[in-house]
């Protein structure tokens, strides 16, 4: 009797961690287009625009200029939002491996990225980060009126 409380309890362990990776791998292709993986996969390197999570931040800075009595952030309240993302994404890209990411662009004051990935695998360790909102191809747009208006 016992060894078969063990088997159940071990393959429910076995389930639970499946159904768990298999919830994670969803998460992680939904936040980048098809596309991408194929061209990875064909290692073609691909640069995508990551977006991170400022929730926390713009609620501290929100809470900076409450307590100063302002409505809108000041040069100090932006420049402690640029400190604190660029805690965040030092603490992403220490987690990469630098040989195989690079940085095409940093946004100072801006919770994004520009990054080139060379490999799947390391574009997933990124998405693995529950600080990373989204990626996005970088592409041309041509936002004109249809009429011109004064």
């Amino acid at each position: 009797m016992r060894s078969r409380r063990y088997s159940l309890v071990g393959f429910l362990l076995v389930l639970g961690w499946l159904s768990l990776t298999a919830c994670t791998a969803g998460a992680v292709a939904e936040k980048v287009p098809d596309a991408v993986w194929e061209q990875l996969a064909a290692r073609m390197p691909q640069d995508l625009i990551v977006v991170f999570d400022d929730s926390a931040v713009l609620e501290m800075a929100s809470k900076l200029n409450q307590a100063k009595s302002i409505a809108f952030d000041d040069a100090e309240t932006l420049r402690f939002k640029a400190q604190q993302y660029a805690h965040i994404k030092s603490d992403i890209m220490a987690s990469l491996p630098a040989a195989h990411v690079e940085v095409l662009k940093h946004y100072e004051s801006l919770p994004l990225m520009y990054l080139r990935f060379h490999r799947a695998a390391d574009l997933r360790l990124l998405l693995l980060n529950p600080l990373v909102v989204n990626t996005y191809k970088d592409r041309e747009e041509n936002l004109m009126q249809k009429d011109s208006r004064p």
